[in-house]
């Protein structure tokens, strides 16, 4: 099924559900008593090569006893075909590294049901540290319904679903899951629909920057992986397990050929010159100095690759924003999309990624801008930015590797004098969890667990320096219930002195820097500094009081808008601005169903207000200058908001 089908087919389910029938609907049976385990033995006709495989992996004994476990159970009959495709004749011929492999591919550390999965990566990596994704497709048969069928990683249909046991859940797959052991670099050299795109990635000599994966040097002890550590978080007893392995990831955003061949690029001279074109104008101070140095990273078609590269593994696009579950309850319809900031491959370079929700336009957009189908943004007229393919129409396409996944998009993706100072000349909202590729590729952003209060720790995140070992740094499972902006958020607790780099500014100019903070008792009192150095950055102001409401602090100011008219909602919101404070935004609302703006113990710390350059570094430090070694600070989001924006009527969303 080609991508055009795909996409008529992910239409057809949505919205004619009347004729489509599902081929298994789930059973929702409980096997009182049986396991994992006694599930498969007291079915050896369909699993006993799998139950084989998983005695052979060491795994056997973890089937029978206390877990929860999301199981995808391949049959004899998919162990056959998987055996005869890889030239063997029995599962006795596998390595026990093979044994290991499909064991862990096939096996979740949490329960999820179908109701829990939607299209896209499912909610938890597998025991091999991958994101498993789910897609659709459909049957035409005699009856002239379509039947729907859930699909896993591309190649495993759900023959039976939601067979609960007293450890967890199976799902019969009638093939073995695949998973690719190349690097995504060589996906993409295999694939034929984007060959212009990979000569321009080979050209620009990339390759073994993006073949990097693991990082050897990276070591946490194996108690605070497995058994993790506790800490207090927003009041609440969390724990925290780090994560084991430091990965580099990588996720492109790729121009089939049809897309280059609609705009007028049929090749590669063609796509220099269209490169040429744009970045001689998005960067003027190079002139034509590096046209022909192609591995140059000042090089027009460099800069062009480089913008399609997001170092962290992104698995589809339904994962770039949040969770449909989070995103129903947090953002209000017609107020604003949902967004989130990445910063490119191509240096000091940041995008736009949104999610339209409804209407003819649905689907995640990069640099887009207005709201919705239909709706404008500051009274500026809208672009429609670019579309990232969803799983399901990329379901054909071979397109995820070891260290990251490639995505189709529909349109040219350039980081254009226009995108910088046009479309991105707007307020950036940029959660937390985006501000590490490594919350992106551990799969701790926007994670859903069973767990309860469950956070993953990092030691030495990329883009963070600790200046003090006494502190735990995490991210927290993304909940509705939780009061955070996109329902997880970043905790410190401790005696924290940690530095981060700041995603860049798309052009030169005065910009307000702003941190969004909850205040309550178990708090600190934080210090900050900004500057182009970590070793050499200016205080911005007096400590902040993270323990104090915003209602109740007097240097703060902050009102109740339901006890004012809208003059003084006005007046209120300027006097808070002219203290450095801001509301939250009423696009989104707590745990408690009361937007942010209404929510009195947060507010948006003005950190400092000056002018920042677009290709300078720039560093944040956060010190707690107060003596509680069980002090906490709840990191949910910053901003970047130019003059242009702060300066004419910003709105309150």
């Amino acid at each position: 099924m080609g991508l055009l089908l795909s996409a008529v087919l992910s239409g057809f389910c949505l919205f004619q559900t009347s004729c489509l029938d599902e081929i298994v609907p789930g059973s929702y049976y409980t096997f009182t008593g049986n396991t994992v385990a006694s599930y498969l033995e007291n079915n050896p006709e369909e699993f006993s090569e799998f139950i084989t495989v998983l005695k052979r992996a060491k795994t056997w004994g973890e089937m029978g006893t206390y877990g929860t476990y999301t199981c995808f159970a391949p049959t004899n009959d998919a162990f056959k075909a998987y055996l005869n495709k890889i030239g063997k004749s029995s599962v006795s011929e596998l390595s026990d590294a093979d044994c290991d492999t499909l064991t862990w591919t096939h096996l979740i550390n949490d329960v999820f049901f179908m109701s829990d999965m939607v299209e896209g990566s499912l909610p938890s990596k597998n025991l091999n540290d991958r994101f498993l994704t789910l897609t659709y497709d459909s049957l035409l048969q005699e009856n002239g319904h379509y039947h729907l069928r859930y699909c896993i990683n591309k190649n495993s249909h759900i023959l039976q679903m939601d067979d609960t046991v007293e450890n967890g859940v199976i799902h019969v797959v009638d093939s073995v899951i695949k998973v690719s052991g190349d690097y995504i670099f060589d996906v993409l050299k295999e694939n034929k629909g984007a060959r212009i795109f990979f000569e321009a990635l080979n050209l620009v000599g990339l390759e073994d920057s993006l073949k990097e994966w693991k990082d050897n040097s990276y070591f946490v002890d194996y108690d605070s992986v497995s058994k993790g550590v506790n800490y207090d978080g927003g009041g609440a007893k969390y724990i925290a397990r780090y994560w084991g392995e430091k990965k580099r990831n990588f996720t492109f955003l790729v121009e089939p050929d049809s897309v280059f061949n609609k705009n007028g690029i049929n090749d590669i001279e063609d796509l220099i010159e269209y490169a040429n074109n744009i970045y001689h104008e998005s960067y003027p101070a190079d002139g034509t100095a590096y046209d022909n140095d192609f591995t140059s990273r000042r090089n027009p078609l460099n800069r062009f690759i480089s913008y399609h590269i997001i170092g962290a593994g992104i698995p589809s696009s339904a994962n770039f924003n949040m969770r449909d579950d989070i995103l129903d309850y947090r953002a209000i319809a017609n107020t604003i999309d949902a967004e989130d900031y990445f910063e490119a491959y191509l240096p000091h370079s940041i995008m736009r990624i949104s999610t339209v929700q409804s209407g003819s336009d649905a689907g995640v957009y990069i640099n887009r801008r207005g709201v919705g189908s239909t709706g404008t943004e500051m009274d500026k007229p809208n672009v429609r930015g670019i579309r990232i393919y969803t799983a399901t129409e990329m379901a054909n396409v071979d397109a995820e590797g070891c260290n990251g996944f490639f995505h189709y998009i529909d349109d040219i993706l350039v980081y254009s004098k226009a995108v910088r100072e046009d479309v991105l000349n707007r307020r950036m909202r940029i959660d937390c969890a985006t501000l590490s590729p490594d919350f992106m590729t551990s799969g701790a952003r926007q994670r859903l667990t069973s767990e309860g209060n469950s956070s993953v720790a990092f030691k030495d995140p990329t883009n963070f320096k600790s200046f003090s070992n006494e502190y735990i740094l995490a991210v927290r499972a993304a909940y509705t219930s939780n009061w955070s902006y996109e329902g997880d958020g970043v905790d410190l607790q401790g005696n924290y002195d940690i530095c981060l780099k700041l995603p860049p500014v798309p052009f030169d100019g005065t910009w307000e820097l702003r941190l969004s903070y909850r205040g309550y008792e178990g708090c600190g009192v934080v210090q900050n500094y900004v500057g182009t150095s970590i070793y050499d950055l200016a205080p911005c102001g007096i400590p902040t009081d993270l323990r104090l409401l915003a209602e109740s602090n007097p240097n703060i100011g902050w009102t109740d808008d339901e006890q004012m008219e809208e003059e003084e909602i006005t007046s209120n919101d300027k006097a808070m601005h002219n203290r450095g404070y801001m509301k939250g935004p009423d696009s989104h609302v707590s745990h408690d169903g009361i937007s942010m703006r209404g929510t009195n113990s947060q507010a948006r710390r003005i950190i400092t207000t000056d002018y920042f350059y677009a290709e300078q570094d720039y560093y944040l430090r956060m010190k707690l200058v107060l003596d509680n070694p069980k002090a906490e600070m709840n990191f949910d989001y910053m901003e970047w908001c130019p003059k242009s924006i702060y300066d004419n009527g910003e709105d309150r969303h």
